[in-house]
């Protein structure tokens, strides 16, 4: 089982090389929430982005940790939206924005691609530069060392 250490490690790591690569200009704040009612529905939120207050939220109650930072690349997007102006006038995120309003779908679309897309690409550089000779613990030490091999490739 993961902890909110883990996620939050996880962030602040992945953080500055979002920033570089979607050229966001202004900070975001970060919230992680836990909600065991949301948690029970197979469809709840994952995450969420509140463009006047600059805010992402993501829900974190049995998730994976990388699930977790894929909510929150998608969310940065959105962020980098909102920092080049496409939020300007006032978008409404109603039920069914994205299939409704053209340009929010594109925004959707855009949030999808360079969010996942981001996540694999430091993923794939997370996994095969520094830390590729050891995984540190939960605690963000060495208190549960794990050995290249002994870790889920996943």
């Amino acid at each position: 089982m993961h902890d909110k250490n883990t996620i939050h490690s996880l962030i602040r790591e992945f953080y500055p090389y979002a920033k570089q690569r979607m050229g966001f200009d202004q900070p975001c704040k970060v919230f992680l929430r836990e909600n065991k009612e949301n948690y029970a529905n197979p469809l709840g939120k994952t995450a969420y982005y509140d463009p006047q207050g600059m805010e992402i939220h993501l829900y974190s109650t049995g998730r994976h940790p990388k699930d977790v930072l894929r909510s929150f690349s998608h969310e940065l997007v959105h962020h980098t939206q909102n920092c080049r102006g496409d939020f300007a006038g006032g978008i409404q995120t109603d039920e069914g924005y994205a299939q409704s309003d053209k340009h929010l779908r594109e925004m959707e679309k855009e949030a999808y691609l360079e969010g996942n897309m981001a996540m694999r690409d430091w993923t794939d550089s997370y996994s095969s530069k520094e830390h590729d000779d050891e995984w540190l613990g939960p605690a963000g030490d060495h208190s549960a060392h794990y050995s290249k091999g002994d870790r889920d490739p996943s």
